[in-house]
């Protein structure tokens, strides 16, 4: 079928309301620019005077659901477009599916991202669509102020691509790696809710800021309010579950901050954000698992959450220690079976559970039996998702983190088939999905991940791999065969590289700076515990790694012979750059792994010369950062490369040393420069968040 927009067409919105911050008067408004901009007549505001090639738009009302979002559906002939929503978020949806399906691709955000047929006639595949029924709801986090700071931009793209929220992940802190600073939040805050609004976009807002809710100045007054740690009492992190006066305290907090910001419907009040500790040893706590300490706070928060916002939710973070909260809640039941009052398993049913699956591996899907790892994290969310339910507690969303270049040590892997296969997995537990996007800086260039992941979890979707073949058609124009195979060969290295196993995804930070040259940090990924067999399984499929990535390499020379129209080009362009940072991390990696096997085998001579070559390979990433605008991103990036690969190979070459006198001044220099990379990132903030950047647009 062929629509002529050569034609005078007229939009007919709906007239309840009839603000222009309305998600139904923004479908109007994005129809008539969006056509405009295909080379088309754009349509003009009508009414029902008008009979002949007509754009109606109409928005229903429909109950709030548990599971799934309002539908949409739209239907259309030569001369009369009808697009209906069940209320008016659905309905400036279901105007995005329909320029979607004339041709409209927004591969990224930005007007560098839109790519739009050439009109006047334009055709449509088919007369009609409907919205899946049963479409998990997906949300995209920004996770670090550099993405905060682009809000506009990210709002748009969310909305265009199919997003329901987006959930802005702040921390208290000036300087921060893995959240936005709320100082930024507060002071975009007016634009940034009013543009939610009218694009349709639930907020949800907050992040591991718990501590913050406790003022540290009352520790002097009131040493009881805080947590005890090897029989003292500590202001450092956290504080008492058991004091019923610091419970207090922390939920007056949350529920003032709760009622000064109706923009949210959820809220994120985690405790601190460490893989173990920072928690209470009281005798009143000594009993109580992390999990369930962190559990009677948010039980607490969440009774004066639903007194100052009855309309909104808290969430419950299972992360790291706190996953085990499906056994908190069976010793819930227990207890009640024992004697204890007939709500000890009962949930608020404004309290919503958060998963976020830091034990996995996303070198394959959580549905891959093959690995133990993604099993044991699969059995334990459905184990958790169903135990949640049963004690009556609300929303089941998963926290996903395919688009966190923190996570990945400034690269973002391609996870095509991850996200396909997570999908499966989780569909039937999760109530929804997000996808952080977080690790310093903005992409160079389209990646697919975050396109994928509201497409893929659509019901009955087209297969991922169909899916990101139609993304690089759109992307990269004439370049798209060569593009769409380098993509997939960057999928197989990464895919080899990420494939972990149990003892491979441990978090270790020494309490103190200072001493993170004689005590290395690790991070997620990092296989320094493992064994020889397991240290040479991995370093024997570094020669497949490094095959796929020759044959990326020739597909992205391939692709730049035959370069499109200019957003196009640059969007090969920022890819190739894209490919410098991740293929030299995917090297890092291989040599890394290289000077442990070497240690694990009892060489330790061969792992000092292994380790020197691998700190070369650390260089070539960081030189790679070079191609990053933003002086901030690329010292935030180089950073986390010298703390989380460059002082463990430098131990391990140090420990080699031939003289002790030697191993001591290398000690020192280490630290001294860890110090002094450190406070450069500090100052690049300047110690009050992220001042605003110049726009990309």
């Amino acid at each position: 079928m062929e629509l002529d927009f050569s034609q005078e067409w007229h939009i007919i919105a709906p007239r309840e309301g009839g603000r222009t911050e309305d998600p139904a008067a923004f479908a109007a408004l994005e129809l008539a620019s969006i056509i405009g901009r295909m080379g088309c007549r754009a349509p003009a505001p009508g009414d029902e005077s008008f009979v002949d090639r007509l754009i109606v738009l109409d928005a229903g009302h429909s109950p709030s659901r548990t599971r799934g979002s309002p539908r949409f559906s739209w239907r259309a002939s030569s001369a009369r477009v009808e697009i209906y929503g069940e209320d008016e978020s659905s309905l400036l949806r279901g105007a995005y599916d329909f320029l979607g399906a004339l041709g409209a691709h927004w591969v990224g955000p930005g007007r560098e991202g839109e790519r739009l047929p050439t009109g006047p006639i334009l055709s449509l595949a088919q007369p009609t669509r409907a919205s899946a029924d049963m479409s998990l709801p997906t949300t995209l986090i920004l996770g670090h102020g550099a993405y905060l700071e682009d809000w506009e931009e990210q709002l748009l793209w969310a909305a265009r691509a199919g997003y329901g929220a987006v959930f802005v992940h702040t921390t208290p802190e000036a300087l921060a790696l893995g959240a936005a600073p709320e100082s930024l939040y507060e002071a975009l805050r007016p634009s940034l809710s009013a543009a939610a609004r009218r694009l349709g976009l639930s907020l949800e807002l907050g992040g591991h800021c718990l501590s913050s809710l406790l003022p540290r100045s009352l520790f002097k007054l009131d040493p009881e309010l805080f947590r005890e740690s090897k029989g003292t009492r500590v202001n450092d992190r956290n504080f008492c579950p058991s004091s019923a006066k610091a419970l207090a305290i922390v939920s007056e907090a949350f529920a003032s901050r709760a009622a000064a910001h109706p923009e949210v419907s959820v809220f994120h009040a985690w405790p601190d954000d460490l893989p173990s500790g920072g928690w209470c040893s009281c005798p009143a706590c000594a009993l109580l698992s992390p999990a369930e300490q962190s559990l009677r706070v948010a039980r607490a928060l969440s009774e004066e959450l639903a007194r100052a916002r009855p309309d909104a939710a808290l969430s419950f973070l299972a992360y790291h220690d706190t996953e085990d909260v499906a056994a908190v809640l069976a010793k819930g039941e227990s207890s009640k079976s024992a004697g204890a009052p007939e709500n000890a398993d009962i949930l608020p049913p404004n309290l919503e559970l958060l998963w976020a699956p830091r034990r996995r591996s996303w070198g394959s899907a959580l549905g891959d039996t093959s690995n133990g790892l993604n099993a044991a994290s699969l059995a334990r969310f459905q184990q958790t998702a169903r135990a949640w339910r049963a004690s009556g507690g609300g929303r089941v969303a998963v926290f996903e983190y395919y688009e966190d270049a923190m996570l990945f040590k400034g690269a973002v892997p391609p996870l095509t088939a991850v996200i396909e296969g997570d999908l499966k997995a989780y569909r039937g537990e999760a109530d929804a999905i997000g996808i952080l996007c977080a690790g310093g800086r903005l992409p160079l260039g389209p990646r697919p991940n975050a396109y994928l992941l509201p497409r893929l979890a659509k019901d009955g979707a087209p297969r991922a791999q169909a899916l990101l073949a139609e993304w690089a058609l759109a992307a990269y124009g004439p370049s798209a065969a060569p593009m769409l195979e380098y993509w997939r060969e960057l999928e197989s290295a990464w895919a080899l590289d990420l494939d972990l196993e149990e003892g491979e995804t441990e978090v270790h930070i020494p309490d103190r700076l200072a001493r993170c040259a004689m005590d290395p940090p690790s991070d997620w990924g990092d296989p320094w515990k493992a064994g020889s067999e397991r240290l040479a399984q991995k370093r024997d499929r570094c020669e497949d790694l490094f095959d796929h990535l020759r044959r990326a390499e020739a597909c992205l020379a391939e692709a730049s012979l035959a370069m499109g129209q200019a957003a196009e080009a640059r969007a090969l362009r920022g890819e190739a750059l894209e490919y410098s940072i991740s293929g030299s991390v995917l090297e890092l990696d291989c040599a890394r792994l290289s000077a442990y096997h070497e240690l694990a085998a009892g060489d330790p001579r061969a792992a000092a010369d292994i380790a020197n070559l691998a700190l070369s390979a650390s260089s070539a990433v960081r030189k790679a950062l070079s191609a990053l605008s933003d002086r901030r991103a690329r010292r935030e990036v180089r950073f986390l490369i010298r703390f989380f690969y460059d002082l463990r190979l430098r131990a391990i070459r140090r420990a080699n040393a031939r003289s002790g006198l030697r191993r001591l001044a290398d000690l020192w220099y280490t630290t001294a420069q860890t110090a002094l990379a450190a406070l450069s990132l500090m100052r690049a903030y300047d110690g009050k968040g992220i001042a605003t950047a110049p726009s990309r647009r």
